[in-house]
């Protein structure tokens, strides 16, 4: 599960489930590759746009080193496991040596990946080393002898591509050549290679459960590492407290409703919060929420757990509002969906954020997207998708989220009615890389293929009064009891 951590995301898995990950990854048979940030690359990414992009782009992102674990779990959100690259390719070795899959070793002084490839195949039965390159120190200003490395790579068709040499250079080197490679999976492992070859020794495994594997390799090379570990790397203090300013969601005012946090706020404040917040907020969700949702939380713990699971929930009806007010929110105003939505587009051909629409029929969409276009001719919208009308198979769900996630968008706009939506965005938190918005009927308003109330309507509290006598078959069932329950225990001091 891909997840915003501090300046980067990670993906939030077990050893296990990242081999799983990397052999799922070779049977695809397209360049991918893996990258395993620590302390030192968190402080990289910082400052360096090129090793942004790189992490931005990278298809598995692991995360190695013991601070950023113990920084996860302040922060709220736990990471599973620490898979450095150097425990991570012993797996994929084993891993790789019972599927048949070959590796190619790039890196290391003259002679050490040699060493390292009898040392591996000794320790692997049946694994197949497809190569070995050391190239020279230099080699990344030698045109001839990238080609040659390129050659000679793409000549031994290996499975895996392991690059051990140093960061940034591995990655970058990668990254700038990647599209000339003909490998499924690389890596990028760092002094692995010296590690298995025996020439360079790791640090024991108290020290690196301790955290303090820095510690080890800074006394085993001072002159060279001094810098990095007690120079550069010390600004992970400072970025670690700039993202968790910016994560501290629950500052944001809220009223209890029958147990559901409903946001204290107003359109303008939202699309305020939701566009100095965008990056931060990435993997998030809004609820909109109504006398009918909130009914809903009341009666069911599990869908209440997930509206309050929200970033915010905001005040769609015009009731919610009203007892904020009543409470001593003087402020609180109501937010609708089908009025947020133009809110944020607006500001949106001012910024250039991205959009995805997720829900309905394909009609609608087409219908919907047409109407935005014309209304906002600078929108940028990046896909849309009409799921089936069943539940989607785990196979189908990794599809859409890779899906939208290629598609980079900044807003999910989610359409899928009530409690769908917002299950759906819940199950979906920190997996998609993008505000999602639970908007209901918006999709039908703005497309045209519905009505909405008109503007005196709303102001009454009127609005539920005329979707019923628009659809009464459907809605009459749900605004008698929600409605009804509502009043009732808002009557009795729930």
């Amino acid at each position: 599960m891909r997840m915003k951590f501090l300046n980067t995301q990670v993906d939030n898995l077990t050893m296990e489930e990242a081999v799983e990950e990397a052999k799922r990854l070779i049977l695809e048979k397209r360049s991918s590759y893996v990258v395993t940030p620590n302390v030192d690359h968190i402080v990289k990414i910082e400052h360096d746009p090129l090793f942004r992009e790189i992490y931005e782009n990278a298809d598995l992102i692991l995360t190695d080193g013991k601070p950023l674990i113990w920084m996860s779990r302040l922060l709220g959100m736990p990471i599973k496991e620490k898979i450095s690259g150097s425990d991570y390719f012993p797996e994929v070795c084993r891993m790789a040596a019972s599927q048949g899959f070959s590796i190619f070793l790039l890196g290391a002084a003259e002679g050490v990946a040699k060493k390292a490839a009898v040392n591996l195949m000794r320790k692997y039965k049946n694994l197949k080393i497809a190569g070995v390159y050391s190239p020279s120190y230099t080699f990344e200003n030698d045109a001839e002898e990238i080609a040659y490395i390129i050659k000679k790579i793409n000549k031994a068709r290996p499975d895996i591509l392991c690059i051990g040499l140093g960061t940034p250079k591995q990655e970058k080197f990668y990254y700038q050549y990647k599209d000339a490679f003909r490998v499924p999976l690389t890596l990028h492992i760092g002094a692995t290679i010296d590690f298995e070859a025996g020439v360079v020794k790791r640090a024991p495994k108290w020290m690196s459960y301790m955290g303090m594997e820095w510690l080890y390799r800074l006394m085993k090379e001072p002159r060279r590492l001094y810098k990095r570990y007690l120079l550069d790397d010390v600004e992970i203090l400072p970025i670690f407290m700039k993202y968790r300013k910016q994560l501290r969601f629950s500052e944001l005012k809220s009223c209890n409703i029958l147990g559901v946090d409903i946001a204290v706020t107003n359109m303008k404040s939202v699309a305020y919060y939701l566009s100095k917040n965008l990056e931060a907020l990435r993997g998030e969700y809004v609820c909109v929420s109504n006398v009918h949702t909130t009914v809903m939380a009341y009666n069911d713990a599990s869908y209440r757990n997930v509206q309050n699971s929200a970033v915010m929930a905001v005040p769609d009806g015009k009731p919610l509002s009203l007892i904020c007010r009543i409470r001593g929110y003087k402020n609180a105003q109501r937010v609708a969906g089908p009025d947020l939505m133009p809110t944020i587009l607006g500001l949106s051909e001012k910024r250039g954020y991205r959009h995805y629409f997720y829900g309905s029929t394909e009609q609608t969409l087409e219908s919907l997207e047409r109407n935005l276009r014309a209304q906002y001719p600078g929108l940028q919208i990046v896909g849309t998708y009409s799921p089936p009308f069943r539940k989607l198979t785990e196979e189908e769900d990794l599809r859409i989220i890779e899906q939208v996630n290629a598609a980079r968008p900044d807003f999910v706009w989610v359409g899928l009615g009530a409690p769908k939506q917002e299950r759906w965005m819940y199950e979906h938190r920190g997996r998609i890389n993008a505000v999602m918005l639970g908007v209901g009927a918006a999709f039908d308003f703005h497309a045209g293929t519905a009505k909405r109330a008109p503007k005196w309507m709303q102001e009454c509290y009127m609005e539920w009064l005329y979707r019923l006598i628009q659809d009464p078959r459907r809605l009459l069932k749900r605004y008698v009891r929600s409605n009804a329950q509502f009043i009732w225990l808002i009557l009795t001091g729930h």
